[in-house]
């Protein structure tokens, strides 16, 4: 799992996260999701690990971070 936390009220986007494994992530919560009375900004897609290494590790994806927010992400 990856869990990331927003603490700014600014949306994040592109923002790039070492992973340890290339292949599709997932967000599987997000505190901003308007069900949870959030503004809605969520990362709804399947989204692909690239080659690009990030933070000492062989891989990173890119992620739109929603403001005053928690997401957690699992390699689907």
């Amino acid at each position: 799992l990856l869990i990331v936390a927003n603490f700014t009220p600014v949306v994040r986007d592109n923002y790039r996260f070492g992973v340890p494994v290339e292949g599709p992530w997932k967000e599987v919560l997000c505190s901003d999701d308007t069900a949870f009375g959030g503004s809605g900004v969520v990362n709804s897609s399947e989204i692909i690990a690239d080659a690009e290494g990030m933070h000492h590790l062989p891989f990173s994806i890119s992620l739109t971070l929603p403001p005053l927010a928690i997401s957690i992400y699992a390699l689907k």
